[in-house]
């Protein structure tokens, strides 16, 4: 297998990155991965990261494992950088 390897520019813009295997992709877009972030870091400023990163596994998690849509291993890293 071959990771997806993109190349960015950080800048003083940019608030955190999201490092996640294709378990996390498979589920959600770069842009709702992005969101689901956001939306927890401006509402809920007292949560910590690693509790972002648990509720996103849990939104990635499959109810069942009959589609085989989030059955794959997942692995989620968020770095903050301000």
């Amino acid at each position: 297998a071959y990771p997806d390897i993109k190349e960015e520019t950080i800048d003083s813009e940019t608030d955190f990155l999201i490092l996640a295997c294709d378990g996390i992709w498979d589920v959600m877009t770069n842009q709702e991965a992005v969101d689901f972030v956001y939306e927890r870091l401006r509402n809920k400023p007292l949560m910590r990261l690693s509790e972002i990163v648990e509720e996103m596994l849990e939104h990635c998690c499959a109810p069942t494992s009959e589609t085989g849509l989030g059955c794959d291993n997942m692995t989620c890293i968020i770095v903050t950088l301000k």
